[in-house]
């Protein structure tokens, strides 16, 4: 709520902003204390209304997006850490009971087929993690510079053959 006695506020300049105001608006010459105020009235007024500018929705979307994206995956790894943590927490409380469990039912030549079962998905995934990098990242899987294309140095390009002149 707004009271006429606010200390923050100065009488004097709140009247000299009014009478600032009111001279931009009626086309007047304004009062010396109130100069300075005319001068912003008539900048404010003659400011082009416009409105936001083209695809101004679609880039404040696309840039909420990635930063949204970006937390999502940073919660994300860390979600996967914590389940890869109890993962090994319960393998190595229960792994010894669950695998003497699977060696009985199973027998001892199946639970040595189901260690190079286990063996050869993990060795299938990070065979594939490793491609989807290379495909992604292609100048980082090889530490070798790229050799330049033949002709884009000044020394090989061709010179120019000397012409017979007459005269």
């Amino acid at each position: 709520m707004s009271t006429a006695d606010d200390p923050r506020i100065d009488p004097e300049e709140w009247q000299a902003q009014e009478r600032g105001l009111r001279a931009a608006l009626s086309g007047q010459r304004a009062a010396p204390d109130a100069a300075d105020y005319l001068r912003i009235a008539q900048a404010i007024a003659s400011a082009p209304q416009s409105g936001p500018p083209m695809r101004f929705a679609r880039e404040v979307t696309l840039r909420i997006a990635r930063h949204d994206a970006g937390i999502e995956r940073w919660v994300s790894r860390v979600l996967l850490a914590l389940l890869a943590l109890a993962v090994l927490a319960i393998g190595a409380m229960f792994g010894p009971a669950w695998w003497g469990a699977i060696k009985q039912s199973a027998g001892p030549t199946a639970s040595g087929w189901l260690l190079v079962v286990a063996g050869c998905v993990g060795v299938s995934w990070l065979a594939g993690r490793w491609r989807t990098r290379v495909q992604k990242h292609p100048r980082a899987s090889s530490n070798r510079p790229t050799p330049p294309p033949p002709n884009c140095s000044p020394t090989s390009a061709p010179r120019p053959r000397p012409t017979a002149s007459s005269g």
